[in-house]
């Protein structure tokens, strides 16, 4: 252990070495017995952790106390600031404020499904022409089916559209 992983340890866990975890206590025992200046570091520390822990039993002092009384009572008596509709952003440039800044994917789910219906459109468009002109007529139906009739024609699409 280096005296940098001692000090990370000494600052997560505190200078009572028993509450450490199992191998770093070993290896922090270890490193005090070979170099006195850990142990310093540890003496150091555990009389922080002492004044630290007298300070919060003992609670806040009378004097802290008044203070924050005097400073409540004062700010309750000062009168509130004019409160405008616009007050927290009055600062901000007004081609800013004109901007909509709602979220832009109701917009962008909308422009592809948009997109989508199109893409689908093209593909229904049937070419009334024979695919290959070798062939006879009999063949080969003559499919004239788009998107307009399978959505706008009130009634069932007949054969021939299909």
């Amino acid at each position: 252990m280096t005296q940098d992983e001692f000090e990370h340890l000494l600052v997560a866990h505190g200078a009572d070495v028993s509450l450490w975890p199992e191998p770093a206590r070993r290896r922090a025992r270890d490193l005090m017995a070979r170099d006195p200046s850990v142990a310093g570091l540890l003496a150091a520390h555990a009389a922080l952790d002492v004044r630290v822990a007298r300070a919060v039993a003992a609670g806040p002092a009378a004097q802290d106390l008044a203070a924050g009384r005097r400073i409540a009572a004062r700010l309750a008596a000062l009168p509130l600031p004019p409160q405008g509709t616009r007050a927290p952003v009055r600062w901000l440039p007004s081609w800013l404020l004109a901007l909509d800044l709602r979220p832009a994917w109701p917009s962008i789910a909308a422009l592809a499904g948009m997109a989508a219906l199109g893409f689908l459109a093209g593909l229904n468009v049937v070419d009334p022409s024979p695919l290959d002109a070798t062939m006879p007529a009999l063949t080969h139906p003559q499919m004239t089916a788009d998107l307009s009739t399978i959505v706008f024609e009130p009634g069932p699409p007949e054969e021939s559209a299909l």
